[in-house]
């Protein structure tokens, strides 16, 4: 063998070698890494809040505020936002956001969402009365003014169209543009499925208005809120849960490269293949950490039903081997995500912890963290004095520390604890 064989020989194995551990690093990086590291410091007790509402949630602003988004008055339920400049101590009275008479729906998670993003808030809920049907509306507010602020209709529908609209997420654009994903029953292709669509809206002008309607998707499973996320570049990710051939529901990933207006084929985040004839009521979350797509999801699949999260780095066209993370906790379900900037994510769900007794323990909130390295915090219980619903909410504020809302079940009251970041 000449020495010019030997050079084409060695340089072969050397780019196999670089290909290989190309290949390896890539999968290592996908992959998220579980810790035992606790992220928070609670308050030992959560603070009662003076508000009869339902489904509250909350958002923390770039100034140290929050936000409070809750249906008050069992009567007529009305949409209400509160402000409080002090972390939740005192608050501003509420004001109304939904229109008068309407209904506001909170079943389920079919319930109002609540974002703050520079010198805003944005909130999306559903609304019913008996002249336009069911809507879907969006508000901002800059918490300055006690005047109701103008609200936008999302779809565009006509109004004889009275088609089922629902299930819907907000998020916010790094370059302020505002989108709305919801489940929706125009031209319904799949309706012998007992499936709906999958459509979303975006805001060029800060939420004053939406442009026309894009369908993302197809056989979504009825009841399962689909979640989106937005890229510096203008990416879409809309995930949801989609039903596969003998009603395997399991959460898929669809994605746009042109700011939403045409999306490709969605790509499954895990071959959970949990087969349910019936709907779950439990979309999954979505989140960007710079280029890394995360996605947590609830399925009683194998021999550990509860919360599951995955990752993507090349654009949501592969994931992630799936990890459990409610492992050790009864009754895991509803995961909720809220970020920061800087890309730190925290997830909180509803679950119970082991009985010591042999009686069920009561459904309370946890949370967890996952640092901007995909590196995932030990998931810790918060501290809460009676039974909460099955729906905690949660928002980071700028100093990295959490706040966790949820609405007590006996007392009918809301709780609010805050979390200091370790």
């Amino acid at each position: 063998m000449n020495r010019r064989s030997i050079r084409i020989i060695a340089g072969s194995l050397l780019i196999a070698l670089l290909l290989v551990t190309g290949f390896l690093l890539w999968r290592r990086s996908q992959t998220l890494v579980q810790t035992g590291e606790q992220a928070f410091v609670f308050e030992p007790h959560p603070r009662v809040l003076q508000v009869g509402g339902k489904r509250p949630i909350v958002a923390a602003t770039v100034t140290g505020g929050l936000y409070l988004l809750s249906v008050e008055n069992d009567s007529v339920p009305a949409l209400t936002l509160r402000m409080s400049h002090d972390g939740g101590e005192h608050w501003m009275s509420p004001t109304a956001l939904s229109s008068p008479g309407a209904v506001v729906t909170t079943s389920a998670e079919n319930a109002p969402q609540l974002i703050a993003r520079g010198m805003y808030a944005f909130a999306l809920w559903q609304e019913k009365n008996d002249t336009t049907g069911t809507q879907l509306r969006v508000a901002r507010s800059s918490g300055m003014d006690s005047k109701a602020p103008d609200s936008a209709l999302v779809t565009d529908k006509p109004a004889t169209d009275k088609s089922y609209s629902g299930f819907a997420s907000l998020a916010v654009a790094p370059n302020g543009d505002v989108y709305a994903v919801w489940l929706d029953g125009r031209d319904n292709t799949s309706a012998a499925t007992g499936t709906f669509n999958v459509y979303l809206a975006r805001s060029t002008d800060r939420g004053v208005t939406f442009h026309s309607n894009v369908k993302v998707a197809t056989l979504a499973c009825p009841c399962c809120r689909p979640s989106i996320a937005i890229s510096s570049d203008g990416r879409v990710y809309v995930a949801y849960r989609h039903v596969y051939g003998d009603n395997e529901r399991d959460v898929a990933v669809a994605t746009s490269t042109d700011a939403g207006e045409h999306f490709g084929e969605p790509v499954r985040v895990a071959a959970d293949r949990w087969k349910i004839f019936g709907c779950p009521e439990s979309g999954p979350v979505v989140a960007l950490q710079k280029e890394k797509l995360i996605v947590s999801w609830y399925t009683a699949a194998g021999e550990q039903p509860g919360i599951r999260l995955a990752a993507s780095r090349d654009g949501g066209r592969s994931f992630s081997r799936e990890i459990v993370v409610s492992g050790g906790i009864q009754s895991a379900n509803h995961p909720f995500l809220a970020s920061r900037d800087d890309g730190t994510i925290a997830i909180a769900f509803s679950g119970r912890l082991p009985s010591q007794t042999g009686r069920w323990e009561e459904v309370t909130p946890f949370i967890f963290r996952i640092d901007t390295r995909g590196h995932l915090s030990a998931v810790s219980r918060v501290p809460a004095d009676d039974a909460g619903d099955r729906y905690p909410t949660l928002s980071l504020a700028p100093d990295g520390d959490a706040y966790v809302a949820w609405r007590s079940v006996d007392a009918a009251k809301v709780s609010l604890v805050r979390a200091v970041s370790r």
